[in-house]
């Protein structure tokens, strides 16, 4: 007797059978007894690869009348906690949704403030089930309020199926004790300017325009900055992301002050002592946190750059004919971003960063938009002297720098490259014959065979290769580096983006005073570097 069941892919391991039309029927009829399930793997219209089987019993019921067992509750519950509930018959997904229903009263610790004997009735949503038997549910804000008490009442688990069908549980009597939201850390110390610190605790609530709740973190206290005076201070954060009830992230940002340079907490290195507390809002209520002292030092300026890789790069790149090389190629970019602001405080990685509220983003794209083969472009607007900005974006199209009438598209454009040939139509004055000796092994267009990725290899083969993408990461990575010093306020001199001659292998030299040999640091050629001035600045902002 068998049935064929087609699944549904929900993940690596994972499949979801619908219990429909025939199935159902089916498995009544085989309530309890042993059978044999069968998952086979066909792809499209090609012969079966694969048969897996395992045995199991299956329990089928029309209904289920759901069971609350217990409600598992610490000792003191903070507004907008989870809630582990136990028992049977937890619904969730397609079979229908399961809630808490609270029934009760609520005596506030300060019954001026929130009143005494307050009756509750309140309706708590299931936001996970683990299995049939548990699940979490979210004692939003509005069931008991934000104010610290008592509730006493009852507990009823209430289902209701695909088909609206509502079922209700026997009560189970509950007692919530509910305290004040509370701190229980702040990581990492130091954090610098742009930096998330992670704030742990209880009770904290998204900020959610539509359910009016907000979570703001206070600082009050003495802040020294670095070979200076103290101050007294007081600082505001609104929690800039939500991850649970126990755990938010804060951003150390800064504001322009009236002279433009940033202000706040972060704008100086130093330490701040005092007391940090939350405060709470949903709707009209309100709630505190106990202050918890606090010793926290701000670091010196940082600066990270995410380099985004567009679907235009690896067009690019095939048209090297490095396709079966990419992941070398940008593993080798990223070292050569690191080699080029080595000992300084600039981290360069291929993935938005989890620890940063604000960060230069960088897009590696294939032609260049603006149709000038630029290789790459900082086209946010202005010289940013100093670094003041610290959240800038090197690519899409800027309108603020089209309506200056300067050029908008920024990036890295990796097809310009092949500007560097003297066979191009449009080579550059720094064309060097040597582009077609290094990738005119592989380019289609300059009459190479493309590498493909795990076939056989000569060992002259293999070492054009090696040299390929050694170049072609240098020309890119260099052109990353370059854009970033202007990101950063390069070059230094007033009035000037680039250096205004050359300075024999700077960094920042205009595009003509950099020839491809020193692009690509190519055969023990030295690659370039921040020189002199610029180096200094780099070293007053970011050196360690």
């Amino acid at each position: 007797d068998r049935l064929s069941w087609p699944p549904v892919a929900i993940g690596a391991g994972q499949l979801r059978l619908a219990v429909d039309g025939p199935v159902g029927p089916w498995l009544a009829a085989h309530q309890g007894a042993p059978i044999t399930v069968q998952v086979a793997v066909q792809p499209g219209d090609q012969p079966t690869q694969g048969v897996a089987s395992a045995r199991a019993t299956l329990r089928y019921a029309e209904a289920l009348p759901p069971r609350l067992d217990d409600v598992e509750l610490p000792t003191i519950v903070a507004p907008g906690a989870h809630l582990r509930v136990l028992g049977d018959g937890l619904l969730s997904g397609n079979e229908g949704r399961s809630s808490l229903w609270l029934e009760g009263s609520f005596d506030a610790d300060d019954p001026d403030a929130a009143g005494e004997g307050r009756p509750i009735t309140a309706l708590l949503p299931l936001v996970q089930r683990f299995d049939r038997n548990s699940g979490e549910v979210y004692l939003r804000p509005g069931a008991l309020g934000l104010a610290p008490g008592l509730f006493q009442g009852d507990g009823i688990l209430l289902t209701q199926d695909a088909a609206g069908v509502e079922r209700r549980s026997q009560r189970l009597p509950l007692v919530i004790r509910q305290g004040p939201p509370r701190i229980t850390g702040l990581t990492p110390d130091p954090a610098s300017r742009g930096q998330i610190i992670r704030l742990r605790g209880a009770g904290f609530l998204p900020n959610d325009g539509n359910a009016e709740t907000a979570t703001v973190v206070r600082a009050v206290g003495v802040f020294t900055p670095t070979g200076k005076a103290p101050e007294d201070v007081r600082f505001t954060f609104v929690a800039e992301r939500w991850i649970d009830h126990t755990d938010v992230r804060l951003a150390v940002r800064t504001v322009l002050g009236p002279e433009g340079l940033p202000v706040g907490f972060g704008a100086r290195p130093g330490r701040f002592e005092g007391e940090v507390h939350v405060e709470l809002f949903a709707g009209q209520q309100r709630a505190t946190s106990a202050p918890v002292p606090v010793t926290f030092d701000i670091g010196p300026a940082a600066q990270f750059v995410y380099l985004r890789y567009l679907p235009g790069f690896s067009d690019g790149v095939a048209r090297f004919g490095l396709s079966g090389a990419e992941a070398r190629l940008r593993a080798k970019i990223l070292a050569v971003c690191a080699r080029d602001y080595a000992g300084l405080r600039v981290h360069f990685g291929e993935l938005p960063p989890a620890d940063w509220a604000e960060f230069v983003t960088v897009e590696l794209g294939g032609p260049d938009p603006n149709g000038r083969d630029l290789f790459g472009l900082d086209n946010s607007p202005g010289k940013d002297s100093g670094n003041v900005f610290l959240n800038e974006l090197l690519g899409g199209l800027n309108a603020e720098t089209l309506a200056g009438g300067s050029l908008a598209y920024g990036g890295v454009f990796i097809e310009s490259f092949f500007t560097l040939s003297p066979d191009h139509p449009k080579a550059v004055y720094i064309a060097d014959p040597r582009f077609d000796e290094v990738f005119g092994h592989f380019a289609p267009e300059l009459g190479g065979q493309p590498y493909v990725a795990g076939g056989p290899l000569s060992t002259a083969r293999a070492a054009a290769l090696e040299r390929a993408v050694d170049a072609l990461a240098n020309l890119v990575g260099s052109t990353v580096t370059h854009e970033v010093g202007h990101a950063l306020g390069l070059a230094d001199v007033a009035g000037e983006w680039h250096n205004p001659s050359d300075t024999d292998g700077g960094l920042m030299d205009g595009g003509l005073d950099r020839p491809f040999a020193e692009r690509a640091a190519l055969d023990g050629h030295p690659p370039a570097r921040f020189l002199g001035a610029n180096r200094a600045y780099l070293e007053r902002l970011f050196g360690l």
